[in-house]
């Protein structure tokens, strides 16, 4: 899962300040089947993927360390949501699976821009654009990338669970 994220990361090209990252889709979907730990483990692996690349912007090893390992590996908190996600699925209710799904993305994608909106503060803050300073300038830039990856992973992932919901019904150890 961690390889498809990082394909589908790649096919929407980040531009400098704005991030539409499709690799949430499937650690989310990898969470909530797999549970936490496993989410947890997919993310750090998509996290260090694009570091292997050489695809990453490293200022410093614990800028790189925040912004790729522990915020893509954060996404993976999703899991806590799987054994719900179970059971909104055997309900067969729309809207318990859509609400649970809901619930399950902004988890995950809440918390890795969190960690990108404090990098972007700590250590982008001196590119801050648009007059304004770095705490505004971070929330304008991670808060609007998060808006955008919560509502796509949203639907995205939703429209799975209503035409394939056994896609999403954990198989937890």
């Amino acid at each position: 899962m961690a390889a498809i994220a990082a394909i589908l990361s790649a096919v929407v090209p980040s531009v400098e300040w704005f991030d539409i990252s499709l690799g949430i889709i499937p650690i989310v979907i990898y969470s909530l089947r797999r549970g936490l730990k496993a989410g947890l483990f997919a993310g750090l692996l998509w996290g260090i993927i694009p570091i292997l690349m050489g695809r990453a912007y490293i200022l410093t090893l614990f800028q790189g360390f925040l912004e790729y390992p522990l915020a893509n590996m954060v996404t993976g908190l999703a899991g806590v949501m799987a054994v719900k996600c179970k059971m909104a699925i055997d309900s067969g209710k729309t809207g318990s699976i859509f609400l649970t799904v809901m619930g399950a993305v902004f988890i995950g994608t809440f918390a890795k821009y969190l960690v990108h909106f404090y990098a972007g503060v700590v250590f982008w803050g001196s590119y801050a654009q648009w007059g304004l300073g770095p705490i505004l300038y971070s929330l304008v830039v991670n808060g609007g990338s998060f808006v955008v990856n919560f509502i796509i992973s949203t639907i995205i992932i939703f429209a799975i669970a209503k035409k394939s919901g056994h896609l999403l019904e954990p198989k937890l150890a």
